[in-house]
């Protein structure tokens, strides 16, 4: 099943780091949690638009290199780790055969398995509220929660001139 989703960096020092909409501008999901970069330990919640969380984000590390556990609220896990410093760069995947292809950096990027695309992930505009990303998910349910988290691991640290990154 494909979906279509943008995600947005949340601007109110309160409110949700990211927000993912549906193409009518439809709030989906929010991801909250603290916005302080420099702990080694964070906790992070993804939480439908009725406020029912459907994934937590644990991260141990600092930005540039950090281990993420994700767990959905059906109780499947993964494990990411971002690695910005390194020959490959990207982020890397335990717990699924899914790999990173794309910049960091420009945040044009994908998640495959094998041959089949299972997230497409790029800049879309930059406004008032922020930047916005697309991103097309292929798959069943817990793989576009899955996506959609490790887009805003990424989407969080990656630095380009002029931007700045949340902290998650």
């Amino acid at each position: 099943m494909k979906q279509a989703l943008y995600l947005q960096q949340g601007k109110e020092p309160n409110g949700s780091l990211f927000l993912a909409r549906d193409p009518g501008g439809g709030l989906l999901y929010r991801l909250d949690g603290p916005r302080d970069s420099l702990t080694l330990h964070s906790r992070f919640l993804l939480l439908y638009s009725a406020g029912r969380q459907r994934a937590r984000i644990l991260r141990v590390g600092l930005t540039d290199m950090s281990v993420y556990e994700l767990r959905l609220d059906t109780g499947q896990r993964l494990r990411v780790v971002r690695q910005h410093a390194t020959r490959k760069g990207g982020l890397l995947f335990q717990g699924k055969n899914w790999r990173f292809r794309g910049s960091l950096e420009t945040r044009c990027f994908d998640i495959v398995e094998n041959s089949r695309v299972r997230m497409t992930h790029a800049p879309c505009w930059q406004g008032e509220c922020g930047f916005c990303y697309g991103l097309t998910l292929d798959g069943e349910e817990p793989d576009h929660l899955f996506c959609l988290c490790a887009a805003m691991i990424a989407d969080s640290a990656a630095v380009l001139p002029g931007r700045c990154p949340l902290p998650v």
